[in-house]
């Protein structure tokens, strides 16, 4: 489901600096490929459901932020920060429903289907909103 966690982040002195913009590009493009496993250029539901299950480790339906770690092998920091933004009650879980509302935050359009363009805007404006690019940061009310 979050492909977009696929990237790789540096982390230095605790700061988190995002790879060029052109990188991002590039491994968010990676994890579509992987996500969008028809290769139509839509992300499916049933493709968003085959990532969930790769997350749900023990298979409670829940995500934690544990397992969201360990299945993308991320830096605590950096998934904490990803978390956050969809944990709404904050209780360290993101339940199975959650999938419907990130396919809707990702649908700029609204037209049902999530495009493999829509979904390469949506996981780079994110990252960059959350850890800023170049030499200035996004504020936290970044439109995610």
């Amino acid at each position: 489901m979050f492909v977009y966690i696929l990237l790789t982040f540096a982390c230095v002195h605790a700061q988190i600096t995002l790879p060029s913009h052109h990188q991002l590009v590039e491994l968010v493009d990676q994890g579509i490929k992987l996500l969008d496993a028809n290769h139509d250029g839509i992300i499916q539901m049933s493709e968003m459901e085959r990532g969930w299950q790769y997350e749900d480790l023990n298979n409670d339906t829940m995500v934690s932020i544990d397992e969201y770690i360990k299945t993308f092998h991320l830096d605590p920091a950096v998934a904490q920060k990803y978390f956050d933004v969809y944990d709404t009650d904050k209780d360290g879980l993101l339940p199975h429903n959650f999938l419907f509302q990130f396919m809707h935050l990702v649908d700029k359009n609204h037209d049902g289907q999530v495009t493999d363009t829509e979904y390469l805007h949506y996981s780079i404006s994110l990252a960059e909103c959350l850890f800023g690019h170049g030499t200035h940061g996004h504020s936290a009310n970044c439109d995610h």
